[in-house]
C-alpha cells in the first residue's frame, strides 16, 4: 500500500511540473522513450540493481539520453535514482498516463465477454460509455469464458457487471436465503 502512495506522489509531481511548464506532451513522450530503453532486458538489470549506485546510473543515463530529454525528465529520473525508486518506474509511468487521461477527459474501458465481440457492438458500447461518463472512451475487449455470457465492464473507477456468472451467483444466493 505504501508503494501505491509513493507511485501516486511521484507521478503527480512530474505531472504538475510538466503541466506548469506547458511541456506535458513532451515529458510523457520522453518518459515513454526512456521507459522503452530502461525496461529492455539488457538495461533493466543495470537500472534495477541495488549494487549500482545512483551516480553511476545518472552517468549512464546522461550518456544515453542527455540530448534526448528535457531537464524536467532528466531530473525526474535522477530523483528516482537518488531515492532508489527505479523499481517503481513502470507503475509511476502508468499513473502518469492515467493522470493525463483524466486531465484530457479520456478513459479506457475494459470490456470482458465470454466470446469475441464484433466492431459494431464494440462501437455501441463505446458510444454508450462516452455518453454516461462524458469522456472520450477507448474500449479494450478481453475474452474470459468464465463469465459464461453477458458482459463485465471496468471503466472510470466503476464496474458494470451484467455477466451470466454474476446473475447465477445472485440467484443462488437468493435461493439459499429463501430456505
Amino acid at each position: 500500500m505504501k508503494d501505491e502512495q509513493v507511485v501516486r506522489e511521484y507521478a503527480k509531481a512530474l505531472f504538475d511540473v510538466a503541466l506548469d511548464k506547458n511541456i506535458l506532451e513532451k515529458v510523457v513522450h520522453e518518459v515513454d522513450l526512456v521507459g522503452e530503453s530502461i525496461t529492455d532486458p539488457e538495461f533493466e538489470g543495470f537500472f534495477q540493481s541495488v549494487k549500482v549506485d545512483g551516480d553511476t546510473k545518472k552517468s549512464v543515463f546522461n550518456k544515453a539520453f542527455l540530448h534526448e530529454v528535457s531537464t524536467t525528465t532528466r531530473n525526474f529520473f535522477w530523483i528516482l535514482f537518488d531515492n532508489n525508486r527505479e523499481s517503481l518506474f513502470n507503475d509511476i509511468r502508468n499513473e502518469l498516463e492515467r493522470l493525463v487521461d483524466e486531465q484530457r477527459k479520456r478513459v479506457v474501458a475494459e470490456v470482458i465477454t465470454a466470446v469475441p465481440i464484433d466492431e459494431e457492438l464494440k462501437a455501441k458500447i463505446q458510444e454508450k460509455l462516452s455518453e454516461a461518463t462524458q469522456k472520450e472512451v477507448t474500449v479494450e475487449a478481453t475474452i474470459d469464458p468464465d463469465i459464461i455470457g453477458g458482459v463485465l465492464i471496468y471503466a472510470d473507477g466503476q464496474i458494470i457487471d451484467a455477466s451470466v456468472k454474476s446473475r447465477l451467483s445472485n440467484l443462488r444466493e437468493r435461493l439459499t436465503l429463501a430456505r
